[in-house]
């Protein structure tokens, strides 16, 4: 029977290489977090286990506390999955703001409408997170459509019911137009000394 001995050389050489590659894979755990939280998901759990997390996780039911304390954009992203584990699916911004408002999630914004914008402004900019139905004003994730587009940078009114509004854009010059100015009175031409003096009576 084979002693302990004979299989030293063999573990020391198997740890030293698990060592490394779980070096390597903490490094690379670390910037896929890094990359994660930027755009409002979940940090990634060690191992196989967390890649099955997101998904099983879903909230389905809004509670009091269930967006307070997070970031925005990681409030919005949740409640977007819920929407869809209940089967309604994309969200108008309105509704994302009722929704995150219920949820115990505090804007900064002074007024609603202030906060609206700013959602609205989230929406868009984070095109790689959201995406936006073409001729709708709801906005769902990215990653359930995977042959999408991302949105551009559309504007909708302000119910957040689809209609989108243009906004004509001013036109700049590097010069002011040259102000219009009225024809200068002509200058009275000095009568001639003669009928000067016939005017005023003089011989």
């Amino acid at each position: 029977m084979s002693s302990t001995t004979d299989f030293g050389p063999v573990i020391t050489i198997l740890e030293t290489r698990y060592v490394e590659a779980q070096k390597v894979a903490d490094e690379k755990l670390a910037a896929l977090n890094a990359v994660r939280q930027e755009a409002g998901l979940p940090l990634r759990q060690l191992g196989i286990d967390g890649a099955a997390s997101d998904a099983g996780m879903v909230l389905t039911q809004i509670k009091r506390d269930t967006f307070y304390g997070k970031k925005q954009m990681t409030a919005v992203r949740e409640y977007l999955e819920m929407r869809r584990a209940q089967g309604d699916g994309p969200a108008t911004p309105r509704e994302i703001l009722d929704a995150l408002k219920a949820g115990g999630y505090r804007f900064e914004a002074k007024t609603a409408d202030i906060a609206l914008v700013g959602l609205r402004a989230l929406l868009r900019k984070a095109n790689n997170v959201f995406h936006r139905l073409p001729g709708t004003g709801a906005y769902g994730l990215l990653s359930w459509y995977p042959n999408a587009k991302p949105s551009r940078d559309d504007t909708e009114d302000e119910g957040g019911n689809g209609v989108r509004r243009s906004i004509p854009r001013k036109k700049y010059t590097s010069k002011p137009p040259p102000k219009k100015r009225g024809r200068p009175p002509k200058a009275r031409q000095a009568k001639p000394e003669a009928e000067a003096r016939a005017e005023g009576g003089e011989e």
